[in-house]
């Protein structure tokens, strides 16, 4: 893929092989039919990254608000992480268009388009523009070599203190809805105080109430320790098995407020973060464009943990958006490109992380050290639905959920199969326990447990509660079995239509029948997309 670029630096200021941390203007040919111009303001940086030069940008754009904000409204330049924008350069060359489009990462703001002899004269008042933004820039940074050190900073993670006064920014900075002076003296990056998590660990009960959930003591454990080693957490496990219930149970120990919420492939970085909608004002009919938080900003700025169901339903990468970073700890910030609508109807930009590190003129959603994302994902769904990223993967840690053992399956399976009960005859209650533990309890046998498709014991739960209300329709146990495994197991089998037989085989053999009826195996194949 042709690529060419002409950097140009500010006369004395820096030799360019010296770069690393300064700001410079960027003229940059990329591809074939079309072949497009991108110019903008360019940082520096050690290598083509992500996170890194994405931090080291949020402050330098925070640091030089008031040079870039006229290029963007004026003059259609914006700031773009490399998964946002248009990449046409690749049907060119797509093995490479990962590489080259990381480094979209380090332009402060850019804009593109398409050279021709109509626009020349356009696209050299740019440039004139842009270099004397960077002129006044360098300016603003001085003294340069310690606005390079705090780069550096970035790029190993640390967060820097707010910019000094009279750098010709506004007065006060809004968090979570109040103000802070920018006119305060600032402590330096090591004299700064940083509040300490609660130590919730320790004052956790010593034997937890985990409600009806059984054998989900080292599962807690688990989980409870990587929450309090600062981690957020992943339970992965069969259908059923009791994850999300199990998040739910760990937040109420400690005790944590929280959300839940359940991901869908529908999800953007505007559902998850938040966006631009109109939002009517009272006592006009004017409805003018505000950001509205997502889900995660949501919980962030309540201090609420968030659970989000069936996680792996969501394009991860896409959805989860600027939150890699925050996710990542090491009290990260991050600037969105959008404007919170203030009450004074003025608009601040919007910043997600630590308060501290924000410069003024900022709406910070403000995220508290404690706070904990807690996911789940159903291991049957894991291969067909979107999956992780490593960098997402990274920063959380996965924890297996296991189905219980099969005395422990047995006891709640019995538990719950108490409302079939008769005081004259037990009967019908025994030949149901006796067909959901031959499915859905033993380990080997001829059930679940032969195919290595053992689910969690919600489902046999959810059977157990409609034989009780379907037993005045049906009388025969084996009947009324099958029947809701047809609506209640048979589609966690969805797309496995190389197992149909042997799925067929193992629950007709713990029925006691010789094979399913015709009907029920038209309906599993329904799931299982196996032809006749």
């Amino acid at each position: 893929m042709p690529s060419r670029f002409l950097d140009l630096f500010p006369d004395g200021v820096v030799q360019k092989h010296d770069s690393f941390g300064i700001v410079y203007v960027r003229l940059w040919l990329v591809g074939l039919n079309p072949t497009r111009l991108m110019i903008g303001i360019f940082l520096g940086a050690e290598r083509a990254q992500q996170s890194e030069p994405r931090r080291a940008a949020t402050y330098i754009r925070n640091r030089l608000e008031s040079l870039i904000d006229p290029l963007e409204r004026e003059r259609g330049f914006a700031y773009q992480v490399w998964g946002n924008p248009d990449i046409w350069w690749a049907d060119d060359a797509p093995g490479s268009v990962r590489a080259v489009t990381r480094q979209l990462e380090q332009f402060i703001t850019f804009k593109v388009t398409d050279p021709d002899e109509n626009n020349v004269d356009e696209i050299e008042a740019d440039i004139g523009e842009l270099v004397m933004a960077v002129d006044a820039a360098i300016d603003r940074l001085q003294p340069i070599r310690e606005f390079g050190k705090n780069i550096l900073l970035l790029y190993y993670g640390e967060n820097l203190p707010p910019a000094p006064v009279g750098d010709g920014f506004g007065e006060m900075a809004v968090v979570d809805g109040n103000t802070a002076s920018a006119h305060e003296e600032h402590p330096k990056p090591e004299e700064m105080e940083v509040t300490p998590e609660p130590d919730w660990f320790t004052s956790l009960p010593a034997i937890p109430n985990l409600g009806d959930l059984r054998g989900m003591q080292d599962a807690y454990e688990k989980v409870v320790a990587a929450l309090a080693a600062g981690k957020h957490v992943l339970l992965m496990g069969a259908p059923g098995v009791g994850k999300t219930e199990l998040a739910e149970a760990v937040c109420r120990q400690i005790p944590q407020p929280y959300d839940v919420v359940t991901a869908t492939s529908d999800w953007t970085s505007v559902h998850t973060i938040g966006g631009y909608m109109p939002v009517p004002i009272a006592g006009s009919d004017a409805e003018p464009l505000d950001f509205i938080p997502g889900v995660f900003t949501e919980a962030m700025a309540a201090n609420k943990w968030l659970v989000i169901d069936e996680m792996n339903r969501a394009d991860i990468d896409k959805a989860f958006g600027e939150m890699f970073t925050l996710l990542g700890g090491k009290r990260k910030s991050i600037m969105l490109p959008y404007r919170k609508r203030q009450s004074d109807g003025s608009y601040r930009r919007v910043v997600l992380g630590m308060a501290n590190t924000q410069e003024a003129e900022s709406h910070v959603y403000a995220l508290d050290p404690s706070w904990r994302l807690i996911g789940t994902i159903n291991t049957f769904d894991k291969a067909s639905l979107f999956q992780m990223s490593f960098a997402f993967s990274r920063r959380v840690a996965v924890i297996e959920i296991a189905i219980p053992n099969e005395s422990d399956y047995r006891a709640i399976i019995e538990t719950a199969a108490a409302v079939l009960d008769n005081d004259q005859d037990n009967t019908f209650h025994d030949a149901i326990v006796g067909l959901l533990v031959a499915i859905f309890a033993i380990e080997g046998g001829a059930g679940l447990g032969a195919l290595g498709l053992r689910v969690g014991p919600a489902i046999p739960l959810d059977i157990i509660r409609f034989i009780d209300r379907m037993r005045r329709f049906e009388d025969d146990p084996a009947t009324l079995v099958l029947t809701a495994l047809e609506s209640y197991l048979f589609p966690q089998f969805e797309g496995r239509h190389e197992q149909t037989a042997d799925i067929a085989a193992g629950l007709a053999a713990a029925l006691g029948l010789q094979a399913l009826p015709s009907d029920s195996m038209a309906r599993l194949r329904t799931f299982t997309g196996a032809m006749e």
